[in-house]
């Protein structure tokens, strides 16, 4: 099945386009071909107003950034298939408030795609997660789960995104046998840190941050933080980690250099990631650990894990076949097949939901 996925993330800087070809059955055997993927930047504008809208209770300010996300969404897709065959398209929506458990809101109104493609879409994919007593996140150790589930390795897959996320899969693991919850911050500290700092939209390569040093003090503050040593199944978003976030700390360490601040931070993303699968994952040995997500390319960030996960071989998801920033929108393709197919698409072992069952609704 040609389809279309869509998917704008906790880093806010954009929409991300995979057009893939999927074959899934009933016993989760998956074959593909990501056929293409593309960013595309969001403009300020739109920026804008997802940042007004974030935790906002104002539904016209709600409603307004919905519509005009939906438009730009199907612009977006309308230049990026260049007329080219989809059979189904998938739509993530732009996360703008997810509470832990307790409610999860989505935006950009699908009916643009509908009406101009003239194809089933499929959205909504965290709602029902809540409903059945689970957090709504993360969706991707179900994308996880069908790449490396019959591999004779452990996996430990690390989505650096706005949000942290992991995935543990034993090797020739069950469904049931897989763990995943978030860790805290990825890169939405450290980018906020950059665009508020150095006016610039993040730190290439982790330069900035290389001229810094780590102020330990800091790094035990941020490590306080309830959400880090909160046991899992747990999800997190900027409301949690954002502006607010970040202001307090920065006015409770106002005489920290700029650049010892942002190097603080990256080492307390890989921190905190090291420390929660310490605490939870009992791996064997035999492991590895598989990054994708924007963070990946921070060269930085990327050597603080390797200097904290010493006894583990890192590599990255580019190796499996999935470009590292196709991945989360190749998992809402892989989403919006299985939901098509009525093939059951959750994970209750990683978000703590009551049941299997198909996630997802359908707009045509």
């Amino acid at each position: 099945m040609k389809i279309l996925g869509l998917m704008s993330g906790t880093s806010m800087d954009g929409l991300d386009c995979c057009y893939a070809d999927i074959d899934i059955d009933k016993d989760y055997n998956l074959k593909f071909e990501i056929i293409d993927f593309r960013t595309y930047n969001f403009a300020t504008d739109i920026k804008n107003l997802i940042n007004q809208s974030l935790g906002n209770e104002n539904l016209d300010t709600t409603l307004k950034c919905s519509e005009e996300l939906g438009m730009f969404f199907y612009d977006t897709s309308k230049e990026f298939l260049n007329n080219r065959y989809v059979e189904l398209i998938s739509l993530h929506g732009q996360t703008i408030s997810h509470i832990d458990g307790k409610s999860t809101v989505q935006i950009g109104n699908p009916k643009y795609l509908y009406e101009y493609f003239k194809v089933p879409v499929c959205y909504e994919f965290r709602k029902l997660d809540i409903r059945l007593g689970g957090t709504g996140a993360p969706l991707i150790p179900f994308l996880d789960w069908l790449i490396f589930k019959d591999l004779s390795f452990n996996v430990i897959t690390l989505n650096l995104g706005g949000i942290a996320n992991i995935t543990y899969l034993p090797s020739f693991c069950t469904r049931n046998d897989v763990i995943g919850f978030d860790t805290g911050p990825g890169m939405c500290l450290i980018d906020e840190y950059v665009k508020l700092n150095f006016d610039l939209s993040y730190d290439k390569d982790g330069l900035l941050a290389s001229k810094g040093n780590i102020n330990h003090d800091l790094l035990y503050h941020l490590m306080e933080d309830h959400f880090i040593n909160k046991k899992y199944p747990k999800s997190t978003s900027r409301e949690v980690f954002g502006f607010k976030y970040l202001s307090k700390v920065v006015d409770k360490f106002k005489r920290i250099s700029t650049f010892d601040f942002l190097r603080t931070l990256v080492m307390f993303t890989a921190t905190s990631i090291h420390y929660n699968v310490k605490k939870y994952i009992r791996y064997k040995d035999n492991l590895r650990l598989i990054l994708s997500g924007g963070g990946s390319k921070n060269l930085l960030l990327v050597s603080d894990l390797k200097s904290l996960f010493k006894d583990v071989h890192i590599t990255f998801i580019n190796e499996y076949s999935i470009e590292s920033d196709a991945k989360e929108s190749f998992l809402m393709a892989v989403m919006g097949v299985t939901r098509f197919m009525n093939i059951d698409n959750n994970m209750p072992s990683v978000t703590g939901a009551r049941k299997n069952a198909c996630y997802g609704e359908i707009y045509e």
